[in-house]
């Protein structure tokens, strides 16, 4: 059986739409276990800067965002000013990784 090892131990992904922003934390703690957060945030120009909080609070090692249209700019703005690159990414490049196999959050 092969051992899977994070990379990454602190990530962010949000799916970016015109009035609303959803946001998933996957945390791995020091003692091993994960911790999964998730969130909503309106699109107004607060909503942005509280999504910039919440997410600087995780100290996140990368922060990864999908977007439809031109909806991600002003939240990337707002992750910018908090002090964190995301990145923007296709969801259909991501979604067909071969061997990528979708994180279950219990739901």
């Amino acid at each position: 059986m092969e051992l899977l090892v994070a990379i990454l131990k602190r990530v962010i992904g949000l799916d970016v739409h015109q009035a609303q922003i959803t946001a998933c934390a996957i945390i791995e703690e020091p003692d091993g276990t994960v911790r999964v957060e998730q969130r909503q945030f309106g699109a107004f120009k607060r909503d942005r800067r509280e999504l910039a909080r919440w997410c600087a609070s995780f100290a996140p090692d990368e922060v990864v965002m999908e977007s439809t249209g031109i909806y991600w700019k002003s939240p990337y703005a707002a992750l910018e000013a908090a002090g964190i690159r995301a990145k923007v990414v296709n969801a259909r490049h991501v979604k067909n990784v071969p061997g990528r196999q979708p994180y279950q959050v219990g739901i």
